[in-house]
């Protein structure tokens, strides 16, 4: 293992609670009530997809409006316990490390600016950058290509099917970030591998180096 790339909601952020009440509050300025497990199907998705397919009216105006939320909940998003150390201790044992995210560069700019952890990383893959995003294999392709990484000894880590799929379909292995993972049946097994800590995964890395 020499190249690990990294989602960043669910897995090295927790955003959920900021992301699925924003959109809460979004419907509900246009008189739309929508509980938590229905907004929450969309997680993980970059936000016009997700609306797209919540069939929400005027999508491309919806996401401005979600996205104009966002600091109103700002105070829900942390640093996944754990997650500095392992970074830090990757790129002190020299692994190649990348980011994949269904954000904007806008948006994970903005939802990482409280955070320091953006300076372990070599190379990022945003929403738009490439012709699909997740669960096509796009992002994670580019990615491999920018870090100039070997597909057999790369991996990808995330929390959500989507993110599965496309490292999946990319030809590289998948690691679930447990720690951020409702439910661990959804995946249905077919995870590579499943870290229940940040360290976990630090340490797997290390004795596959």
């Amino acid at each position: 293992m020499k190249t690990i790339i990294f989602d960043v909601d669910g897995t090295l952020l927790s955003t959920e609670a900021m992301y699925m009440q924003s959109l809460i509050q979004t419907f509900k300025d246009r008189g739309i009530e929508k509980s938590y497990e229905e907004v929450y199907k969309v997680f993980g998705l970059p936000s016009l997809d997700g609306l797209i397919k919540m069939d929400a009216p005027e999508p491309e105006k919806m996401q401005l409006e979600w996205q104009s939320h966002y600091e109103d909940f700002w105070h829900e998003v942390k640093v996944f316990s754990g997650v500095d150390e392992m970074l830090a201790k990757l790129k002190a044992n020299k692994f190649i490390l990348g980011i994949v995210t269904s954000n904007t560069k806008e948006e994970f700019t903005s939802n990482t600016s409280q955070f320091d952890f953006a300076k372990y990383f070599d190379r990022f893959v945003f929403a738009g950058e490439t012709p699909k995003m997740k669960p096509a294999p796009d992002p994670i392709l580019k990615s491999l290509s920018d870090l100039h990484a070997d597909p057999q000894s790369a991996m990808y880590v995330g929390d959500s099917i989507h993110d599965m799929q496309a490292a999946h379909n990319a030809g590289i292995k998948f690691g679930m970030a447990a720690w951020g993972v409702r439910d661990q049946m959804i995946f249905n097994n077919q995870a590579d591998y499943v870290f229940k800590t940040p360290q976990e995964l630090f340490e797997f890395a290390i004795s596959n180096k």
